[in-house]
């Protein structure tokens, strides 16, 4: 197996800036003796970027340090856009992270929204060289939360997307200007009309794998739950999404945009979030809504739903507080449950399109430049390709998800 180098991440990827990070990891001025370059995902995960794993070390020092880079096949790369997504995390890292920092600090907080999310050494974006150096979270002993989390691990994760939401509430309180600035710059990106066309096959066919085992199932089939999730399947569901995302209404957030348990990490103490590719500005309710429903057997019910809006709030609430900042005077806990009502749609229709993916097999990225050739565009559903759910818990989840969502009046 040939040995990996920086310059497969990306050619701007150089070893003074890994020396420039492992002395800013280290505090020190210790020169760089050796890198180590693998792989730190599995093949098909990596759509829109390749996550890398960067070991270094120099006079008995060492550290760890995760790479993203683009993908290198270029279809695959012009299909997705994929560089369009590096510019939006970079945008994370480097102007909106800063801003809600000093914003915590002007406002007399403990807490720090830092302490949330991965430590960034250095990017770049070009469209050919886009990489992104952060902090290896995995040798402090985090892990990726499982679609199928446990309570702590879900808990965790509300947690953090409760701090991104209530700094990102408080900017726009005490800061309107700036943050109706920001947000104006984080358009949405991936539920967009003119993207109609490459997204409507892969939603239909997800959608009818959905149906497939709604009406195998005796509890949900031949019932209002069955007759409801077909009424919506039927009714341009790409088209709901793009409505639900473009109407960001009076309590808009910055959102971390894919809130799903594989894009938090957590250790034995807390959670990070991580992957900001898809961040949007909207309701806080759909990041959250979404989050809740894709938790496999911890929303089963109505109640276990609440019971997570109750705990998100709670955090939410705290960190309000943490920056001077009446919850009762800006967002009550009822004027949450009303975005819900208006929002949580967006968390079942992400959640449906969502599970098919999941219970299907990865695919080789590797392939996509040659069997595609003189093809302009590869067909989302060829990059997305989808097989009926057999899997008992994912079945599972998708039920809950529907049962729940009807429960609620989200659809």
């Amino acid at each position: 197996m040939l040995q990996l180098t920086l310059a497969d991440i990306s050619k701007q990827l150089t070893k003074d800036v890994i020396e420039e990070a492992f002395r800013s990891k280290t505090n020190s001025k210790i020169e760089v003796e050796n890198i180590q370059v693998k792989t730190a995902a599995p093949k098909g995960e990596g759509l829109i970027s390749a996550v890398y794993r960067i070991n270094v070390t120099g006079n008995h020092r060492s550290c760890s340090f995760v790479a993203k880079g683009l993908v290198h096949d270029a279809l695959l790369r012009n299909t997705l856009n994929c560089s369009v997504y590096f510019k939006r995390e970079i945008m994370f890292f480097s102007k909106i992270l800063p801003i809600l920092i000093e914003l915590q600090e002007s406002l007399g907080a403990n807490e720090k929204i830092q302490n949330s999310v991965p430590n960034c050494y250095d990017y770049f974006i070009d469209g050919q060289n886009d990489y992104i150096l952060m902090e290896d979270l995995g040798a402090s002993g985090y892990a990726s939360i499982p679609p199928m989390p446990t309570e702590f691990e879900r808990n965790e994760a509300l947690k953090v997307l409760s701090h991104l939401h209530a700094v990102s509430m408080a900017l726009r309180i005490t800061k309107p200007f700036l943050f109706t600035k920001i947000t104006n710059e984080i358009f949405e990106l991936y539920y967009r009309e003119e993207k109609r066309s490459l997204y409507t096959p892969y939603f239909k066919r997800a959608m009818q794998l959905d149906l497939e085992v709604l009406s195998e199932d005796e509890t949900v089939s031949n019932t209002v739950y069955y007759e409801k999730f077909k009424k919506l399947a039927s009714e341009d569901p790409y088209g709901e999404l793009v409505k639900l995302v473009t109407t960001r209404g009076e309590h808009a957030v910055i959102n971390h945009g894919d809130a799903w348990c594989p894009n938090f990490l957590c250790s034995k103490e807390k959670a990070v979030a991580i992957d900001f590719q898809l961040l949007r500005a909207g309701s806080p309710a759909t990041d959250l809504s979404y989050f809740i429903l894709l938790c496999g057997s911890l929303c089963q019910s109505k109640n276990d739903f609440m019971k997570a809006v109750d705990i998100y709030y709670s955090n939410f609430e705290y960190y309000l507080r943490d920056m001077n900042i009446k919850p009762e005077d800006v967002f009550t806990k009822q004027m949450l449950y009303s975005e819900l009502k208006k929002y949580g749609k967006f968390g079942l229709l992400a959640t449906s399109t969502s599970i098919p993916l999941l219970a299907s097999d990865r695919c080789d990225v590797n392939t996509f430049e040659s069997k595609y050739a003189g093809v302009e565009r590869i067909p989302l559903e060829e990059l997305w390709q989808l097989t009926p759910i057999t899997d008992v818990q994912v079945k599972e989840c998708l039920i809950n998800a529907v049962r729940v969502a009807t429960d609620l009046g989200f659809i």
